[in-house]
């Protein structure tokens, strides 16, 4: 089974979801040679629970991962964390839903969640926890404490990342901190925009069909990282396609209120 760790639905967490954007998600997902794919929308976006609502009431949920149209949707949450730090928490649908309203009086930031009590809360739901992309300058999570970081199910090896400072650099860096933490590393590609998919895979030698399963076959290893040569490309027409897009959408509003 090959794997996506890190997709996002929606092109910001300040827009409302298109469910047939994300259809079209899946199809380019299926044809760039994914199964599946975490669903980690950011845990403040705007629209988070039409995401939620659309897939629960529009297709079959079997194990801990929807079917659509033959593809395998798991889903979660990127949840920014107190002192720096993003984490992907990918869980049963339920267990997934009452963690955000755990989280509802953690949405500022001033007032994010500790490291040590979004892991705290993961582990009681028997969540996957990912460590998202640890040396972005921005999220600079590698700095949390090493004994927190070691408690990460894996850590994320990061398409965005790699086209800004390149594979080597980017892969050197996340291997030689999970090194330390003992534990792997998958990958995401960071998408927001559906030509981004395919540029990085986990590829399983089983397929998975519930976190269990996912999170037993990252700890035993049972699986290679594929990253696509044509990344460059592909995230660079998602950028652009993303920005024409906001910027249409933009416009659109400011036009509607003259009217």
């Amino acid at each position: 089974m090959n794997i996506d760790f890190h997709v996002h639905s929606i092109l910001s967490k300040k827009l409302e979801f298109d469910s047939e954007l994300f259809l079209q998600g899946i199809e380019y997902a299926k044809e760039s040679g994914l199964n599946a794919f975490v669903l980690c929308e950011h845990f403040n976006a705007v629209d988070l629970m039409s995401i939620y609502s659309y897939l629960r009431n529009n297709y079959k949920y079997q194990g801990d991962r929807y079917l659509v149209n033959g593809f395998s949707v798991f889903v979660g949450m990127e949840v920014d964390i107190k002192n720096g730090g993003h984490i992907i928490v990918c869980g049963n649908r339920d267990s997934i839903l009452k963690i955000r309203e755990r989280l509802e009086f953690h949405i500022k930031r001033s007032n994010f969640i500790a490291f040590e009590e979004l892991l705290d809360i993961g582990e009681k739901y028997e969540c996957l926890m990912i460590g998202s992309h640890p040396y972005r300058p921005k999220h600079k999570l590698y700095l949390q404490p090493l004994n927190l970081l070691a408690r990460l199910d894996a850590l994320d090896l990061n398409t965005k990342d790699i086209y800004k400072r390149g594979l080597e650099i980017v892969e050197e860096e996340v291997s030689n901190l999970s090194k330390i933490l003992n534990i792997p590393y998958v990958t995401g590609s960071d998408t927001h925009y559906p030509i981004q998919l395919g540029t990085v895979r986990t590829c399983f030698e089983a397929e998975c069909d519930t976190i269990k399963d996912l999170k037993e076959c990252i700890r035993n290893k049972n699986f290679k990282i594929e990253v696509s040569k044509a990344l460059k490309l592909k995230v660079y027409s998602a950028k652009i396609t993303k920005n024409n897009i906001k910027k249409l959408k933009k416009n659109m509003k400011e036009d509607f209120k003259k009217e």
